[in-house]
């Protein structure tokens, strides 16, 4: 009984590690751009058997782990830049872009630069993709630059102004949708790419879709970590991780009982 008392805390202390682990990060990613807080969900183990009122060999939980961390899709705090390439989504979707492999990407990072082809990109120089999957080149002639300045309205429509002042609508940044953003793969610097659980992404623009949203301009999305739930967290994680710290030092204790009338 003591050694199965020993192993159900240890699976405790693993539960609760990971759970320290993911408030760690949340922690860590407080000012990170766009960043999405995620939440542990705590089960129960099946892993052997323990007496009930109803019956005396019933399965019953010994044990704990996390089944799945999850994230906080709430949009983020609105960091205003007034630097017109960036760009922050109200609502769900998700900017799409290509690096040079061709690979896609998304992210809610939206701030983007006009690179030395005159296309626009994010600081990785992957290429945004426009509302039918095409790279955006806001610039035509980069060694001599058609338009003086630049616009994109809440829809997503990049505008270019000459130095005359005429307006040419450039293109329409493309936005994607999910069944399930929890389900995206993180692959690092703000990317994420489908997974199996995501569903696939349909690609739109800002307003034209449910859930799509619409466009700040001159603004970046900030991360929407509480600081304050996550010392919550990270303090009640913590007192639990030593609770059952204490489990295991009580089983040691008892099997050193047991062993000591043994030899005596």
């Amino acid at each position: 009984m003591a050694a199965n008392m020993m192993y159900t805390a240890i699976s405790g202390l693993n539960t609760f590690n990971q759970a320290l682990t993911v408030v760690s990060n949340n922690i860590a990613n407080a000012n990170t751009t766009a960043f999405k807080s995620q939440s542990v969900d705590f089960g129960n183990l099946v892993s052997g058997y323990m007496p009930t009122v109803y019956s005396s060999d019933t399965a019953q939980g010994v044990g704990s782990a996390i089944l799945s961390t999850s994230a906080d899709q709430g949009t983020g705090t609105e960091m205003q830049t007034n630097l017109w390439s960036d760009l922050m989504i109200q609502g769900s979707g998700y900017f799409e872009v290509q690096d040079s492999a061709g690979a896609d990407h998304y992210t809610r990072d939206g701030a983007f630069q006009i690179d030395t082809k005159g296309y626009l990109t994010n600081a990785d120089g992957d290429q945004v993709l426009d509302s039918g999957g095409a790279a955006i080149q806001a610039e035509p002639t980069p060694t001599t630059p058609t338009y003086s300045s630049y616009s994109i309205d809440k829809n997503g429509v990049v505008w270019g102004t000459t130095s005359s002042g005429t307006q040419t609508s450039i293109a329409t940044i493309g936005i994607t949708t999910f069944a399930n953003p929890n389900g995206l793969v993180s692959q690092g610097n703000n990317l994420f790419t489908t997974g199996p659980d995501s569903g696939a992404g349909v690609l739109g623009s800002a307003g034209d879709s449910a859930g799509a949203g619409t466009l700040i301009s001159g603004a970046l999305e900030g991360s929407n970590v509480d600081l304050t739930t996550q010392m919550v967290n990270l303090i009640n994680y913590q007192a639990d991780y030593q609770a059952n710290s204490k489990s295991i030092v009580t089983g040691n204790n008892l099997l050193q009982t047991v062993v000591n009338l043994i030899s005596g």
